[in-house]
């Protein structure tokens, strides 16, 4: 299944937005998914209660802290 993420601005795999937090679901997994899927079900099958509350407790990251993450990533590769 795959869907554009408004956050990449490209279509991505489902796949993705449950692992790209560090295994863990995108914050926006539920409001991008739950129109095409019962999200809530996939996820409870698929994560513990302590793997979701870890994904959807946490303030969400600025931009200007994911740029910094992003530059940083790729300075780590070149």
């Amino acid at each position: 299944m795959e869907i554009y993420c408004t956050q990449l601005g490209m279509v991505i795999d489902i796949t993705y937005c449950i692992s790209v937090n560090d295994g863990l679901p995108c914050r926006n997994t539920i409001g991008c998914w739950e129109n095409r899927i019962d999200i809530h079900v996939f996820l409870k099958e698929n994560f513990t209660p302590n793997d979701l509350k870890k994904a959807f407790s946490n303030l969400p990251k600025s931009k200007i802290e994911r740029i910094i993450e992003s530059a940083h990533i790729k300075g780590s590769v070149t």
